[in-house]
């Protein structure tokens, strides 16, 4: 059975055209294999540089908000301040108590005191 789709053995070497083709598929082939390792290569570089640049840009928005957001910083001075009044009536509180202690304490020691300068002559008269 001999026909035209029969795969047919060349018994002597190939021609000159057919072995500079298969020369030239074969670099076209590896020249292709090149280029797709590099377009691989620069798709993971340039992943990274975007990856990069993302988290800068996500760095310096949270840098603008933290330093602009003029809502929440005000909301955290008021609360700031609401804390320090209520501290410091806390502690004039906590003063005037001193001092009206004190105050009740030096009287309670002046009047022994006086007591004790008037009654202490009499004591030695009447030795």
């Amino acid at each position: 059975m001999s026909g035209p789709f029969q795969n047919q053995v060349q018994s002597g070497p190939r021609p000159i055209p057919l072995q500079v083709e298969d020369q030239y598929n074969k670099r076209i082939d590896d020249d292709i294999a090149k280029l797709v390792d590099c377009f691989s290569d620069i798709i993971k570089i340039g992943e990274v540089r975007s990856s990069e640049s993302l988290l800068s840009l996500i760095t310096e928005l949270k840098q603008h908000l933290l330093l602009n957001d003029t809502h929440t910083l005000s909301c955290l001075y008021k609360e700031r301040s609401e804390a320090l009044t209520a501290q410091k009536q806390t502690i004039q509180k906590t003063l005037l108590d001193i001092r009206r202690d004190l105050a009740s304490a030096i009287y309670d020691m002046e009047s022994v005191h006086y007591k004790s300068v008037i009654q202490g002559p009499l004591v030695h008269r009447a030795l």
